[in-house]
């Protein structure tokens, strides 16, 4: 074959900004198009891709089947993009269309599976690339690299070790799909998982649960994403805050008697304990939304 391919990238954010510089840079690949975020765009992990010849900052698929077709790629590549992506695209690029997922797949396929990982007390998780159809997350896989979730790991730094292997997987198999060689494995789905996306209902507090369920929840959907959600009676007053970072306290003096929910101290750096089901939870880092 060729030596040369062309490449169609769809995607954004910071792991596909990785993505997007690997491929412009390699001297096996010819560019061909982008199709990226609009610059206005605020989600998060948000990078936004420069102006230039064939990048297309639409912030959707939908409508852009012409512009991928008529820049007749071989491959299409998708980094940092959460849009299904529909088969009128998939079938353009003889040899298809690749991305990643941040789970081991077939397991955790779907929407918010990091935060969910997280939440559920995960010790590790994997990034996957695979071979996109029109199943969301079915794809026969690539390759995985396992990432470890560290107890004390927020899901600013889960993200970051997603773009880290995000590039490590990009340089171990790209120049094999690029050749022809790349080994694909067909998922079992019938063993696999599903995750919905994340509501703000699942951002709540239930301080009724244990101290660990509720630091993994905070650690889960810390910045950037929205933050845990909680109202409290703090010296008389309700408030409503985000909570940004936590940590567990087990032995507290006093307070143990008291109800999930009682804020127990608030601290002279501002901090406040909290009692849990079974202990309590010494909220380090939080804004405080409205009073009531």
């Amino acid at each position: 074959m060729n030596d040369i391919i062309r490449v169609f990238f769809i995607g954004g954010l910071t792991n596909g900004r990785l993505v997007y510089n690997y491929l412009k840079t390699n001297k096996y690949v010819n560019l061909v198009g982008v199709i990226t975020y609009t610059d206005d765009f605020r989600g998060a992990r948000f990078c936004p891709i420069e102006d230039g010849e064939g990048i297309y900052k639409t912030g959707k698929t939908s409508g852009c089947e012409s512009i991928i077709k008529g820049s007749s790629p071989d491959l299409i590549v998708v980094a940092g993009w959460s849009e299904l992506i529909s088969n009128d695209i998939l079938s353009i690029a003889p040899m298809g269309a690749i991305g990643f997922h941040p789970a081991k797949l077939p397991m955790d396929r779907g929407r918010s599976v990091l935060a969910w990982q997280i939440e559920d007390g995960y010790t590790e998780t994997a990034l996957t690339m695979f071979r996109y159809t029109d199943y969301p997350d079915g794809g026969d896989i690539i390759g995985q690299n396992i990432i470890k979730i560290e107890k004390e790991d927020y899901i600013s730094d889960i993200l970051d070790k997603v773009d880290s292997a995000t590039l490590d997987l990009m340089k171990a198999y790209f120049p094999l799909i690029r050749q022809g060689l790349a080994k694909y494995r067909k998922q079992d789905l019938s063993e696999g998982s599903f995750r919905r996306l994340r509501n703000a209902e699942n951002s709540v507090i239930n301080w009724n649960t244990n101290s660990e369920t509720i630091y993994n929840k905070v650690r889960a959907i810390s910045h950037p994403y929205p933050g845990a959600t909680t109202t409290l009676k703090i010296e008389g007053m309700y408030y409503d805050l985000l909570v940004w970072r936590s940590e567990i306290v087990e032995d507290f003096p006093y307070g143990t008697y008291l109800q999930p929910s009682t804020v127990v101290a608030r601290l002279f750096d501002s901090s406040i304990i909290v009692k849990t089901r079974d202990a309590f939870l010494r909220i380090t880092e939080y804004e405080i939304r409205n009073n009531q």
